[in-house]
């Protein structure tokens, strides 16, 4: 199991609370408890930062699945 950093971090927020997200596994525990809609681009967040976790992804793609979940649920800062 790898977890390689991002190429560089990214701040979400929900009504409740904001944070830094730095690697693959930090966004694998943010989507878990995902505070919006959970559709396509969530899915491919969570499989794309799981495979990054076992060396299957690079970080950078990871992330970049992840940003775009973030802007399509509008939890990026």
């Amino acid at each position: 199991m790898s977890d390689e950093r991002f190429p560089f971090p990214v701040r979400v927020h929900s009504p409740t609370s904001s944070l830094i997200v730095s690697t693959a596994w930090d966004a694998v525990e943010y989507l878990k408890r995902w505070p919006g809609k959970r559709g396509r681009d969530y899915r491919i967040a969570l499989q794309h930062c799981l495979d990054a976790l076992d060396g299957l992804r690079s970080p950078r793609t990871a992330q970049v699945s992840f940003v775009t979940a973030a802007k399509t649920a509008g939890l990026l800062l």
